[in-house]
């Protein structure tokens, strides 16, 4: 599969690819921000979620199996599928310190300003059963990093003529999106790793290591953490 970067879209650009590509971004951030802050409920249960995780997963395979190939005229390589290199898992090793770290302090902060972290969601997510928590393990791990690394990158890049802007919007959307089901506390958490997430797609353009690096935060948080801690 070869690769189409983002100096290839732009210079073949006309009005009506620009329109496709602007509709899909609307599409994507719509879905989720309907999907999690309007349809699901404050109090979630497993059922909500899993029927969430499932649209969720069906927008995904219409985007990479049509509107990407058929619409766009592009290959998955224009979102981020690039080959793995090795430098990418450390560099997901590195930048998942620097995000616990980060936790790690927050984790004393906002109690100390009265907000709960992201800790405080352990006892309502082990309520949830194994199979809603794989659920979000393999969401976040792979569904969110092609929405909004390689998709939402990308194409707003295009959009906004600034790779930098298109960072940041990612980083918005993405923190934002969990504000009605985390609270305000964890979803100041969240932001940090969204940074980080970010930050390593802008450097790599390829969301392997935001795969690995996201992969391995959820592990703890959707897996380990509920399922094995009483």
């Amino acid at each position: 599969m070869g690769k189409t970067r983002q100096s290839d879209i732009e210079t073949s650009e006309h009005p009506s690819k620009t329109n496709v590509y602007a509709l899909g971004v609307l599409v994507i951030l719509g879905s989720e921000f309907l999907l999690r802050n309007v349809l699901l409920p404050k109090q979630a249960t497993g059922v909500h979620v899993g029927v969430t995780l499932i649209v969720e997963w069906l927008v995904l395979v219409v985007l990479m199996a049509f509107w990407i190939p058929r619409m766009e005229g592009l290959s998955l390589a224009s979102i981020g599928w690039a080959r793995f290199k090795w430098r990418h898992l450390w560099l997901a090793l590195l930048g998942y310190l620097l995000a616990t770290v980060a936790l790690t302090i927050s984790g004393f902060v906002l109690p100390a300003i009265g907000l709960e972290s992201i800790r405080s969601l352990q006892p309502r997510l082990q309520a949830f059963g194994w199979p809603v928590l794989l659920g979000l393990f393999v969401t976040g791990t792979f569904l969110e990093e092609v929405f909004y690394r390689g998709y939402l990158i990308e194409r707003l890049a295009v959009l906004l003529r600034r790779r930098w802007l298109a960072g940041l919007v990612s980083w918005l959307a993405f923190t934002l999106v969990h504000l009605k089901f985390f609270g305000v506390g964890p979803t100041i958490d969240v932001s940090f790793l969204s940074a980080a997430l970010v930050l390593l797609y802008l450097k790599e353009r390829s969301i392997w290591p935001s795969v690995i690096l996201h992969g391995l935060n959820d592990a703890f948080a959707y897996l380990l953490f509920p399922l094995l801690m009483p």
